[in-house]
């Protein structure tokens, strides 16, 4: 009959197997590459995978996931793309090309749009790590590093963005990706707890670094810049200072208060206006003024007394009047005589 030869018209006649091919959901997980990234004009980023599918690669349009999906608690990052060059290949493994690896779940079971569940190492990338390594973990985005060893130690170190970073930008060639380049003069600084609770910061510079340590098991504190340090011990409550140059620069007032201060220099050079001091002073050595001396104590010298200005010596000094008088002579039997002001250029005497 010629109805046998006349194809049903699908919108009238219910077809089986078409509507089962139109309702099928996919529930597999694909493996993808990252190749554009699509901003919605909402302001939604979304990405372009190709999904390897039938022996083939299938673009479909994903939205990223996130480990924090709240308002106040989030997460955002970005998935790096590539760019094919229209040639066989850029169709060529997925090794070869710059994009994330990442794993594609069909929303709904409907291949037109998917959800990037997670990533997979890249296989352009050696590992780190294998078994042998113990439980470790290691990330990195744009060249910040962060990696937990075995026994818990954490570090965060910066190495800059990786100096051929152009590379990822060219067009896939289906050739091998190059090994990330780094400049070691920007980057290697790095902080990290150490499985004691130490805890280090340090610019790793490659001569001279500079560093702040906190040793928890022995109660330091290091601050070092080049040459110079500065160890704090808690344990014996002291400051440890090494450099070449120390300045105090006070506005107002310096105040120092404590038990003993001990000196030791070939210089010591101070500028005042006014100089008070209070207490005993003991002195081994010579001694050289230039200028007035007011004494209105004792004065009791075991060495040589050499001075070049007004000597006023109104208080009981009379071992020192009675020396000068007798050298000097005075008519009056050499009997001391007590003036006050005695004018000398040189007088050496010995303590009664």
């Amino acid at each position: 009959m010629i109805n046998d030869y006349i194809v049903p018209d699908s919108s009238i006649y219910e077809d089986n197997d078409s509507y089962a091919l139109e309702n099928r959901a996919d529930a597999t997980l694909k493996v993808g590459v990252v190749r554009d990234t699509v901003i919605t004009k909402g302001g939604d980023v979304t990405y372009i995978v190709e999904v390897w599918l039938g022996g083939k690669y299938t673009p479909i349009r994903c939205v990223r996931t996130s480990r924090f999906g709240g308002i106040y608690n989030y997460e955002e990052f970005t998935h790096r793309g590539f760019e094919p060059d229209g040639t066989s290949g850029s169709d060529g493994l997925m090794d070869h090309k710059q994009g994330d690896i990442v794993l594609v779940a069909y929303l709904l079971g409907d291949s037109r749009e998917g959800a990037i569940v997670g990533s997979f190492n890249h296989a352009g990338r050696p590992r780190r790590f294998d078994d042998k390594d113990g439980v470790v973990y290691e990330s990195e985005f744009n060249g910040v590093n962060k990696s937990i060893t075995k026994d818990g130690e954490y570090k965060v170190t910066f190495r800059g963005l990786q100096t051929n970073i152009a590379e990822l930008d060219k067009p896939a060639s289906g050739k091998p990706i190059p090994a990330p380049e780094y400049d070691d003069e920007v980057g290697t600084s790095y902080y990290q707890f150490d499985k004691t609770g130490s805890f280090t910061v340090s610019d790793n510079a490659t001569e001279n670094h500079q560093s702040i340590f906190i040793d928890k098991p022995n109660g330091k504190t290091v601050i070092t810049s080049g040459k110079t340090s500065l160890v704090i011990d808690k344990a014996s409550e002291s400051y440890t200072i090494t450099n070449k140059v120390t300045t105090f620069d006070t506005a107002d007032q310096w105040n120092l208060n404590t038990t003993e201060t001990n000196i030791k220099s070939n210089d010591v050079n101070v500028e005042a206006s006014n100089i008070k001091t209070k207490g005993e002073w003991k002195m081994d050595g010579n001694m050289e003024i230039k200028g007035n001396i007011k004494q209105t104590g004792n004065t009791d010298v075991t060495g040589n007394f050499s001075t070049s200005g007004t000597t006023n010596l109104a208080g009981g000094a009379n071992a020192l009047v009675y020396d000068i008088v007798l050298t000097i002579g005075t008519g009056n039997l050499g009997a001391p005589v007590i003036s006050n002001h005695t004018f000398l250029k040189t007088v050496k005497t010995k303590a009664t």
